[in-house]
């Protein structure tokens, strides 16, 4: 089991800072996402029609052009600097520092909407370079496909189906991808109630971390 966490890490860790954040600033304004940012489409549609999960629309609104700056700035940073680890490490720290960044604007009372603008652009940084690098692992936001992984790789069981190793492969990572994301939603809800905004400094020193020790994966075929 260890070695198995030791081999998917980028993508637990990955995954759970998304679902932490989501969560978090998801309750803490009533309706919005920094990381899944389609599903503010959903939310606009709802304000459309006065659903009150749809009140935020100006902020799910700015979430695109932010989402998309966050993302942009990755493939900068990995058109700038090489070798493409070193371009990974400088996008994921960067992104951990404006995660603090939102904790402590929070910390001393700064408006939680610029908190989550400034997630939604290091979630941003995270999903482009996730995208660039793909030694960093396979997409951890698009939970819809990783969900499906997992449902596949559960029937296959459940029919006696005996897995190659590349297919267990894929469903070992769409377990560790699904369980990271919702643990990170319990992390975040938790830490929303508890300390609020302040509670991002626990994805950033996660990212801290996944910098510092970043192991690239085998680049997918």
């Amino acid at each position: 089991m260890l070695n198995v966490l030791r081999e998917k890490r980028n993508s637990l860790a990955l995954s759970f800072v998304s679902g932490y954040a989501d969560a978090l600033f998801f309750i803490q304004l009533g309706g919005l996402f920094v990381g899944l940012v389609t599903g503010n489409v959903v939310l606009i549609g709802l304000g459309l029609v006065g659903d009150e999960k749809g009140g935020l629309r100006g902020l799910q609104v700015l979430t695109f052009p932010l989402f998309m700056l966050g993302a942009g700035v990755a493939a900068c940073i990995v058109a700038r600097i090489n070798p493409l680890e070193r371009a990974t490490f400088w996008t994921v720290i960067l992104a951990a520092v404006l995660m603090a960044s939102a904790a402590f604007f929070a910390l001393f009372n700064g408006p939680t909407s610029a908190c989550a603008l400034v997630t939604v652009t290091a979630m941003g940084m995270l999903t482009g370079i996730n995208r660039l690098d793909t030694r960093l692992g396979p997409p951890f936001s698009l939970m819809t496909g990783n969900i499906a992984g997992l449902a596949i790789g559960v029937a296959r069981r459940l029919i006696g189906y005996s897995e190659k190793p590349e297919e267990w492969g894929q469903s070992l990572t769409s377990i560790v991808l699904v369980c990271g994301f919702v643990l990170g939603c319990a992390a975040g809800a938790l830490a929303q109630v508890t300390v609020g905004v302040a509670g991002m400094l626990v994805p950033a020193l996660i990212l801290v971390l996944l910098g510092l020790f970043y192991a690239p994966n085998k680049a997918a075929k």
